[in-house]
């Protein structure tokens, strides 16, 4: 059987035990189909539901980096009491969840692609232990922003050009931030550049009215302004995927480069559900950095305009 039948075999069987309310078997299954395909009809809101409803003698699972802390915050913030296994490379990762008031039973933390090929093989092995819920979206903004921007009813735009340590390449050229922030800037646009301080020091930026540069060291603080920005430029990091499940529009410009469970799980959904654009390229300099600044102030105008009628 191929992972594609798999995925269905799995939900129905699990949708079956829903039926006669044997949750704990139900949530193995719902568990299972959602490891060949993360987001596919209900079944991350079918499989909450079942754990919900089931014995609550198991462990839920987040592995990943902040953007997947993100896509499972809904469903942790609701329950906060189940015991949480996180598996991560942010080294940060105890101080985000504390932040929040959410325990975690167990830390495992990478620094490298093999290391997270061991710890994912030791937690596939335990007993009683799935996947954790994830959603696509947020009900309201997960951070409060202790921040007054004073943007004025501006325009504004978010902008994220940096990427995690274990994958520094995702990280979008200076020249290029440099650039749009000009072209942003001369349009008259409020813009908030996240980043950390040796990204933002990195772009030798003047300094402009227009331009807010968060200044907090906590990734939950620079998280919490995202929800004040009309439109989102990005790289593909945990800050796109923020503006993404805040419903704000978002352009995440990455390599072309083959990633399944990149574009299962953090482009395609926001992509067909119109709230994300996306722009791919060989390599982000020369021609390239006009061809996508182009395109991102094609979009970014088109939103503002919009608004604005």
């Amino acid at each position: 059987m191929n992972r594609h039948f798999k995925k269905y075999y799995f939900y129905f069987l699990a949708r079956v035990f829903d039926v006669f309310k044997q949750f704990e078997k139900s949530i193995s299954y719902y568990s299972k189909a959602i490891g060949y395909r993360t987001f596919f009809w209900d079944v991350q809101s079918r499989y909450a539901q079942a754990y919900q409803k089931g014995p609550k003698n198991s462990s839920l699972q987040i592995q990943g980096g902040i953007g997947d802390f993100l896509q499972h915050l809904p469903f942790v913030l609701k329950n906060k009491s189940i015991d949480y296994i996180v598996a991560t490379h942010y080294s940060d990762a105890q101080t985000f969840f504390e932040d929040l008031a959410i325990k975690v039973k167990q830390y495992y933390f990478y620094s490298n692609h093999d290391e997270n090929k061991v710890i994912r093989e030791k937690l596939k092995n335990l007993n009683h232990s799935y996947t954790c819920p994830r959603s696509l979206f947020f009900d309201q903004p997960p951070f409060e922003s202790h921040v007054n921007l004073n943007l004025d009813n501006q325009f504004t735009v978010g902008i994220h050009m940096g990427a995690s340590k274990i994958e520094p390449h995702k990280a979008l050229s200076a020249e290029f931030a440099q650039n749009l922030i000009k072209e942003l800037i001369a349009l008259n646009y409020k813009i908030i550049l996240f980043g950390t301080r040796e990204e933002i020091k990195a772009l030798e930026i003047e300094l402009n009215q227009s331009l807010i540069i968060p200044t907090s060291t906590k990734i939950i603080d620079s998280l919490s302004l995202v929800s004040h920005c009309d439109f989102f430029i990005g790289s593909d990091s945990a800050f796109k995927t923020m503006a993404a499940m805040l419903k704000i529009p978002t352009i995440v410009l990455y390599e072309d480069s083959v990633n399944p469970f990149r574009d299962r799980v953090f482009i395609k959904p926001y992509f067909d559900l119109k709230v994300m654009s996306v722009y791919k390229y060989k390599k982000l300099e020369n021609d390239e950095i006009k061809k996508a600044i182009q395109y991102s102030l094609q979009i970014c105008q088109s939103h503002f305009n919009a608004q604005n009628h």
